[in-house]
């Protein structure tokens, strides 16, 4: 089994991305709509960063789906 190694989302990142966020599109949201977006961008870092700490080899190939062949009655 492939070894992981621990998601560490970097709230540098977040707080980057939200800044931008509340840049262009903030004179048109409310408070609470700005702090919603910000829940956001923070789930999506740390799901961006499950996915970073999967390590890949270039051999890796997608899981296939198994669909077993029925014989008809």
């Amino acid at each position: 089994m492939r070894r992981m190694s621990e998601p560490v989302p970097d709230p540098r990142e977040a707080a980057f991305l939200f800044d931008l966020i509340r840049t262009r599109y903030g004179n048109r949201l409310t408070a609470e709509q700005l702090e919603a977006v910000r829940r956001g961008v923070a789930a999506i870092v740390a799901q961006s960063a499950a996915l970073r700490a999967v390590r890949l080899v270039n051999a890796d190939e997608p899981v296939q789906r198994f669909t077993p062949l029925r014989a008809d009655p």
